[in-house]
């Protein structure tokens, strides 16, 4: 969701600075103030961009929810803490972790992935000390798709 904010605020001051930039630009009394909003508004543009593009990041390595279809497909497996790192970036209050997993379905070998969680303080920390194994649903085509209840 906060991709798509930034992502159309950007498309708006990109928008907004071209059209100023061509108005202010026809009048000589108003061309250096031309030059200089459209700076201003083609930085702030790129800014934007650049939040859109890292929560983009940010919410397509999360851990998705299953739709209920999906849910009753699933495979049964637990989800192994071998590494939860706290990042500088926060959603909706909470601090975005990158966990490291080791997941081992019901019927197949274990293997690791990395994920970004939003956590709790709390929650966090447990899971930072280590130790911790989770149940989880894992989809029976994508192994990289899992869903962990605990952490929803």
């Amino acid at each position: 969701m906060a991709s798509i904010v930034f992502g159309a605020f950007a498309v708006i001051a990109l928008i907004v600075g071209v059209v100023l930039f061509l108005v202010l630009r026809r009048k000589p009394h108003t061309r250096a103030g031309a030059y200089v909003s459209a700076a201003c508004l083609f930085l702030a543009a790129g800014v934007l961009g650049m939040g859109f593009f890292s929560f983009a990041s940010l919410e397509s390595a999360g851990l998705k929810t299953f739709t209920p279809e999906e849910r009753a497909a699933a495979v049964p497996c637990n989800a192994a803490v071998l590494g939860a790192e706290e990042t500088s970036n926060k959603l909706n209050g909470r601090y975005i972790w990158m966990l490291r997993l080791r997941v081992t379905p019901q019927a197949g070998e274990p293997y690791e992935i990395e994920r970004t969680a939003r956590l709790t303080p709390s929650m966090g920390e447990r899971l930072e000390r280590g130790s911790v194994t989770l149940t989880c649903l894992v989809a029976p085509t994508d192994h990289t798709r899992i869903e962990i209840s605990a952490l929803a």
